[in-house]
């Protein structure tokens, strides 16, 4: 055996130890296995070199480390109930094993990210109502504030009315149409600020986020 063919299997034996007993990465383990025994149990290096593109083992091993981590990415995003950002692993693992080349690989991954990215952009506008917390807070102490009768009206009705206004105003010209450059048919759904995701993002209890709830939808005219 000469000196290339000795490093080639120890390098891939490094390989194979990186994910030997690793829970998370048992596709990956049983492809490194295949690498390796396909080099050490060849002639001469030349022949290794035959097997691993004759039986396709290096896209075969780059789909193994695919699976395992997305696999890992899966039952994260599940236990997080990030069911948006888990479409991603979802639909990676729906299609890895049709793909017959290292670059379909690729290509399949980055259009599946890129598609989900742009979901998560436009859930993401359901947090809006996270960046209007304090503007809410400022026209209830203005709508409640005590005043001498003649600044009532300026104070409790004026003031929050005009801020009221401006709000709506902003969320037609310029929130709702950006929102629909990603999503062309995007309402907002109220509704979904009480899934897991973005409730946990809001540090205030139950009962004042329901009153927040219907103070944004006035201030935002939705």
């Amino acid at each position: 055996m000469d000196q290339r063919h000795q490093e080639y299997i120890e390098y891939y034996q490094s390989r194979l130890k990186k994910y030997e007993n690793n829970p998370l990465y048992p596709n990956s383990y049983q492809s490194e296995k295949a690498l390796y025994d396909a080099i050490a149990n060849a002639s001469d290096i030349e022949e290794s070199g035959k097997i691993v593109e004759s039986e396709n083992l290096a896209v075969k091993n780059a789909i193994a480390l695919v699976k395992d981590q997305e696999t890992a990415r899966k039952k994260h995003y599940e236990e997080l109930k990030e069911y948006i950002r888990l479409h991603a692993p979802e639909r990676i693992l729906d299609k890895v094993d049709s793909v017959e080349t290292d670059l379909e690989l690729v290509k399949m991954v980055n259009d599946i990210e890129s598609e989900v990215s742009i979901e998560i952009i436009v859930d993401l506008f359901t947090q809006e109502i996270y960046n209007d917390l304090m503007m809410l807070e400022e026209i209830e102490v203005y709508q409640s504030a005590e005043v001498p009768d003649e600044w009532k009206n300026e104070i409790n009705h004026q003031i929050p009315q005009e801020m009221i206004e401006e709000g709506v105003k902003d969320w037609k010209e310029s929130f709702v149409p950006n929102a629909r450059n990603w999503d062309p048919n995007w309402q907002y759904n109220a509704s979904l600020i009480w899934e897991e995701r973005h409730r946990r993002v809001i540090p205030i209890p139950d009962e004042i986020l329901e009153k927040r709830i219907k103070q944004f939808k006035t201030y935002r005219g939705i």
